[in-house]
């Protein structure tokens, strides 16, 4: 019984350090979607996370950017090296057009965006490729130039000319797909394979290749693309309905959203401070570690006992 009740505390220790582990490693793997709401129509400084299986909005932040008065975002993306997300935040710039496009990343707790520096120019979709590279697509607000991808610095802001595309109409998206290593473009409006297009470009060879969009009678101009699984991708238009894009082209609809997404991206995590914290892989190593401390104690006070 004496070695049943010393034991008692290291065992329970033991079992909670095992549990604590096992809901760590299961939230880690769940898949958290984010929304940054378009400005189009007004002040729309939302942050939204929706159920990517329906586009139903299960909560909202306001997104927020000091000494400016945030409009909307106009892309999201996260970044694979190291999981925090990069926003193209729309702010109120007076009379002049293109609005200001600010890039930042977002603290998608807090909604409190850290501002990375001014693009200067009308960016309307980011993406990531896996290599940590930031790629920006603009539209043709006023006209007077085409849609074109800029690399973006992740230190300024600043964007260089990566390459011209062809234009149809209104509408530009920019998403990326970590499996084949292409970005996925898509610009217009319907009717579809008329005005509508759809395109992989290879960031390596800068080739684009364009793809048959199939699957529904009508799809709306497309507003946010991002990597879902495999050869698909989750994607956005204006109606706003929310609907899977293979990169064969085949659309298949889920469901209808509350409100006009201008960005996309997964399990974004907050970004670094100044205080020291340990990382996800720091953290589950020290878990571990005290379970094995425990374990082994164990087993030395029953060697003894015997």
């Amino acid at each position: 019984m004496k070695y049943m009740n010393r034991s008692m505390p290291l065992s329970v220790a033991f079992l909670v350090v095992t549990l604590f582990l096992l809901s760590f490693t299961l939230s880690a793997n769940a898949q958290t979607l984010y929304s940054c709401e378009s400005a189009f129509g007004g002040t729309n400084p939302l942050l939204h996370t929706i159920n990517p299986n329906t586009g139903a909005t299960l909560t909202t932040t306001e997104i927020r950017l000091a000494g400016q008065t945030v409009r909307g975002c106009n892309g999201m993306a996260k970044d694979p090296e190291t999981g925090v997300c990069y926003m193209i935040i729309n702010v109120s710039g007076g009379s002049n057009q293109p609005t200001p496009r600010i890039l930042a990343t977002i603290d998608i707790n807090t909604g409190v965006a850290d501002e990375i520096g001014n693009t200067g120019l009308a960016f309307a979709g980011i993406a990531f490729t896996p290599d940590g590279t930031l790629y920006g697509l603009t539209g043709d607000q006023d006209g007077s130039v085409i849609p074109t991808i800029f690399t973006l610095s992740k230190t300024d802001g600043t964007p260089t000319v990566f390459l011209p595309l062809v234009d149809t109409d209104d509408g530009e998206a920019l998403g990326s797909n970590p499996d084949d290593g292409q970005l996925y473009r898509m610009n217009g409006r319907p009717p579809i394979n008329v005005d509508q297009i759809f395109e992989s470009i290879n960031p390596v060879n800068m080739a684009v290749a364009p793809i048959i969009i199939s699957g529904v009678d009508e799809i709306g101009e497309t507003t946010a693309l991002t990597h879902l699984s495999g050869d698909t991708l989750l994607a956005v238009d204006t109606n706003p309905d929310l609907y899977t894009l293979t990169t064969s082209g085949v659309v298949t609809r889920l469901g209808v959203m509350d409100h006009t997404s201008k960005g996309l991206a997964f399990d974004c995590v907050v970004p670094p401070s100044n205080v020291p914290t340990l990382s996800e892989w720091g953290l589950i190593t020290t878990v571990i570690a005290l379970g094995l401390v425990s374990f082994f104690v164990l087993r030395r006070r029953a060697a003894f006992q015997k």
